[in-house]
């Protein structure tokens, strides 16, 4: 047997992911499609935009001669018809394999891979799973599954060729490898022609052409074999399966290949020897699109579906003016700045003014950096657990498989909760941390300083809770802990990097002169969660002067298609005095990077720059993002404009039009409950929504998480 491949090697939302990987979804939408016709097109069209650049993929179409079996997956609730799926249960209460559930129930379809027609966007996929635990041994059960054709007539050929597209997730637990096999004699007997490797494959994708030529003249069945001895592995999606059936000697038959011609808005800017092309000094802001077609010594094929981006600076923060009413005494009020990094590197970042260095200043009431043991919090095992879910140790040991602390600034050890540590199956995890009582003079205000490294991948607890759903809560008790109030529960620092946090708890604690903080981790109710870590808790009394927050004020932008490349910034307002007003600057620094970002409190700040966003148009960033499963966005429209606003995956593709026509001048609010224009459900991961008017556009990105 020949066996051909090539692996695009990209993952969803980066490799941060390791159980959640587990949700069934890949991300990425590439695929390859059969065209009778000789000059073979490219296909699915991905452009990716950067600062003045878009970098293009593509993916070469094939022809062998006559497709006689094929299966893309194109519904889910119809993905198993085209094949038998054959269990080998050689236990008491057997799970996993083909279109099956750890726990033995059906499974639907694999989604995220690769849609069946270029410029569509189903995306659905078979899916192998691995198995949970055999309930009459208590250990994991072994896997052995067949996804078997019907049978195919190779009698009228000479050469006969299986194409298919895989790839896994937790490649790394695998045991066995997978196999493709083919069958003479209606499944009694199988052989093998092709052996995928999870750990070989791992997250990539892989375009596949195995030659079972060996096999032409005959009738055949084909099977995708998911074997694991042990049970518990990886899971198998494999998408556009296609046999072929054709002539001895011809191979490839959609001619002789010579280059690609690459298309910009209608006009031809290049050629490539690759299915690869970067396009650079573009204008940022702008909307480009492209096709690619293939030049044969036959002729130039048919374009392919056309892909559009729009260029953006690396690391932008918006709004870079953001304005208060004045305050009255003790008045406390919140606004959002959003960070977004484009670029292919993480961008660090630090928030810094002349009013924020007032709270490092500040007296401190409380201070523990977790560099032996709890210090001021007197209570660690508070959730019922003995002993207590909380300890402190450094990221070596506190690390675990699925839950890798990264080394906190200071290089020492930190706090922490490792619910991966304790494993599937347990008991539910609800810990708190929580402090000494803290006695401040009840005039000043209070504010809490922490660094915290909470990923939360699966998003939060709910009704619709995604598997590996886990909280952390920020809580304060002006009675003891007989009551808690939350102070924050949102904030989620994505992988792999810490973040530094600021509260002001004034609004909280009103003019006691006492009271704890607490520190909450929950895995909703016995989830299999990941974790926390804390690290430098302070809570300073602060004067006067102290009446601005930035959380969080240091951190990590990820790389653009990363977790946490887009960042939510609360900037609070504090009034030290009746009718507060002032004008501040926030200094955004990232390596060579300053931006300045205008506050006032009564006072109106303005950003005047050719090019930037009119003042009075605005697209507001989608609230809860992540979200699950409906979100809402704002958009505000200072006169009467024609305007669409549109959800386009990571590929640059349209998937949903929220609004598209004429609007009068006002303030607008819209949900988006993660459907396509078809009305099909979405896959989990990143999306980008834009608003665009004759005079104004503007590019936000949202987060869907299942």
């Amino acid at each position: 047997m020949i066996i051909f491949h090539w692996e695009l090697n990209v993952n969803n939302e980066g490799s941060y992911i390791v159980k959640l990987i587990k949700l069934f979804y890949l991300g990425i939408l590439f695929t390859t499609v059969s065209f009778t016709q000789d000059l073979c097109p490219p296909g699915f069209l991905d452009a990716l935009f950067f600062d003045e650049k878009v970098e293009l993929d593509w993916v070469q179409t094939s022809s062998y001669g006559d497709v006689l079996f094929e299966e893309c997956f194109a519904v889910c609730s119809t993905a198993t018809e085209a094949f038998e799926i054959v269990n080998v249960d050689s236990c008491g209460a057997c799970s996993g394999g083909w279109f099956r559930y750890l726990d033995g129930t059906a499974a639907d379809c694999g989604s995220g891979m690769f849609p069946c027609e270029d410029g569509e966007d189903d995306d659905y996929s078979a899916y192998a799973g691995y198995s949970g635990t055999d309930s009459t041994t208590e250990t994991y059960a072994p896997v052995d599954s067949r996804l078997i054709t019907g049978p195919i007539d190779l009698s009228d050929y000479t050469a006969a060729y299986i194409e298919f597209i895989e790839a896994y997730n937790y490649p790394e637990d695998a045991t066995d490898s997978n196999m493709v096999e083919v069958s003479l004699d209606s499944g009694a007997t199988w052989e093998v022609a092709y052996v995928s490797n999870p750990w070989d494959v791992g997250e990539a994708y892989w375009f596949n052409t195995v030659d079972i030529s060996y096999f032409a003249g005959n009738v055949v069945w084909v099977a995708f074999r998911y074997y694991d001895s042990i049970g518990y592995g990886e899971s198998w999606f494999v998408d556009d399966i296609r046999v072929w059936g054709g002539n001895e000697g011809d191979g490839d038959i959609c001619g002789t290949f010579q280059n690609y011609n690459v298309y910009m808005d209608g006009s031809l800017i290049g050629t490539s020897d690759i299915e690869a092309y970067t396009v650079e000094d573009l204008e940022n802001g702008v909307e480009y699109c492209f096709e690619i077609t293939t030049v044969y010594e036959e002729g130039e094929s048919d374009a392919s579906y056309e892909a559009c981006a729009i260029p953006m600076g690396p690391f932008q923060v918006n709004p870079l003016a953001v304005n208060f009413d004045a305050l009255t005494m003790g008045e406390y009020q919140e606004a959002e700045l959003t960070i977004e990094n484009f670029d292919t590197l993480d961008h660090d970042f630090d928030i810094t003014s002349v009013e924020l260095s007032n709270i490092d200043l500040a007296l401190d009431v409380l201070v523990d950096v977790m560099e032996i043991n709890f210090s001021t919090f007197s209570d660690p095992s508070a959730s019922g657990f003995d002993p207590g879910i909380w300890g402190v140790d450094d990221s070596a040991s506190a690390s675990s498989t699925y839950m890798v602390y990264p080394v906190p600034d200071d290089g020492g050890q930190f706090a922490y909760v490792n619910d991966d540590a304790i494993g599937e199956g347990a008991l539910y995890t609800d810990a708190w941390l929580i402090s000494d009582e803290v006695f401040v003079s009840g005039y000043y205000p209070a504010f809490l300083l922490v660094d915290i490294y909470f990923p939360n991948p699966a998003g939060p607890c709910g009704p619709d809770q995604a598997a590996y759903a886990d909280e952390f809560k920020i809580h304060v008790s002006v009675d003891n802990g007989e009551t808690w109030g939350p102070v924050d529960s949102t904030m989620s620092t994505g992988w792999p990097h810490w973040q530094s946090h600021m509260y002001n708890l004034t609004q909280y604690i009103g003019d006691a002169t006492s009271f704890k903080v607490a520190f909450q981790y929950y895995d909703c109710g016995g989830e299999w969660g990941y974790g926390v870590g804390i690290d430098n808790i302070k809570v300073k009394e602060g004067d006067d002067f102290t009446w601005l927050t930035v959380s969080p004020y240091s951190g990590t932008c990820g790389y653009f298609g990363y977790y946490n490349d887009s960042l939510t910034v609360t900037v609070g307002v504090y009034g030290t005095e009746e009718g507060f007003t002032i004008a501040e600057n926030l200094e955004l620094q990232s390596g060579d990077l300053t931006l300045t970002v205008q506050i006032g409190v009564g006072v109106e700040v303005s950003v005047d720059e050719s090019g930037l966003t009119p003042f009075e148009f605005a697209l507001h960033q989608n609230y809860p993002n992540p979200f699950n499963p409906v979100t809402n966005i704002q958009f505000d429209l200072a006169e009467n404009s024609d305007i669409t606003v549109s959800i386009f995956n990571i590929m640059g593709q349209k998937v949903a039009t929220l609004v598209d026509g004429n609007m009068d001048a006002g303030i607008y609010h819209i949900k988006w409950n993660g459907l396509s224009d078809h009305g099909i459900a979405l896959s989990s991961g990143m999306y980008f929504y834009k608003m665009k008017s004759p005079t104004f556009h503007s590019i936000k990105k949202l987060v869907l998480v299942k």
